[in-house]
């Protein structure tokens, strides 16, 4: 089997690194990642062969995945997967259905995790499934490859992925945005619980600002759950008050 892998970078890359022992697997980017692939052992090569893969993970930005999915869309084998791998899925699986064709089969996912928490291996870590349009013996196929990465599968809708990230992740990445902000570093007298607000901190910084901003931009209902924050916050300074 064959595994594509659209967008290389950091993230591409870990999935690269985790998917080759069960597949081969393609790799482009619109930059010149070679000498990443050749370390990881990967061929990197064009758009058009990478589509021709049997699985095809988009893993672009969220800002620049629906015009890569339209872009795909006409050089995709006949009956390959398309997944992206965004950290929303609302408007991923609105533009998976409407721009690639019956001929293929897509699927929602987002794996809950990065190159930072998975650098000692994906051990229970969570990859979020949402089947879109895929049959029962694809879907097994992909669930096969996820339980020997030992990942724990969650087969959800978008909205109720979005929901639930909206304060899981996106929540998480704005106080650690918040943190960073407000100058958070390590000093002589801790405690447990200041070294875990710095493990948040170095955690989401470490991942782009780009991504901090589609994730609160793309995800529907991440807005409300910033205001009702730091409306909590209010609150709590004026009972001190």
């Amino acid at each position: 089997m064959t595994i594509g892998i659209i967008g290389f970078s950091r993230f591409g890359q870990l999935l690269a690194k985790i998917l080759k022992p069960h597949a081969e697997v393609l790799a482009y980017n619109r930059s010149d990642k070679s000498k990443e692939a050749k370390q990881l052992g990967v061929k990197f090569t064009s758009l058009e062969e990478v589509c021709q893969a049997d699985w095809v993970f988009v893993a672009v930005a969220i800002s620049v995945t629906e015009a890569m999915i339209k872009k795909i869309a006409p050089l995709l084998k006949k009956g390959a997967l398309v997944m992206d791998v965004c950290s929303v899925k609302v408007l991923p699986a609105k533009w998976l259905k409407e721009n690639i064709d019956n001929k293929n089969e897509i699927m929602a996912t987002h794996p809950m995790f990065g190159p930072d928490s998975a650098q000692n291996g994906t051990k229970d870590l969570q990859w979020v499934l949402c089947p879109l349009r895929i049959s029962a013996s694809t879907l097994e196929k992909v669930k096969d490859i996820l339980n020997k990465l030992e990942v724990k599968i969650i087969e959800t809708s978008p909205a109720d992925h979005d929901q639930q990230a909206a304060v899981s992740l996106a929540l998480v990445h704005f106080i650690g945005r918040g943190l960073q902000e407000f100058g958070i570093a390590k000093q002589q007298i801790t405690s447990l619980g200041y070294e875990r607000l710095l493990k948040v901190n170095e955690t989401v910084t470490n991942d782009s600002w780009q991504l901090f901003l589609d994730m609160q931009k793309y995800n529907p209902y991440t807005k409300e759950i910033r205001q009702k924050f730091i409306k909590s916050l209010k609150k709590v300074n004026k009972k001190i008050k």
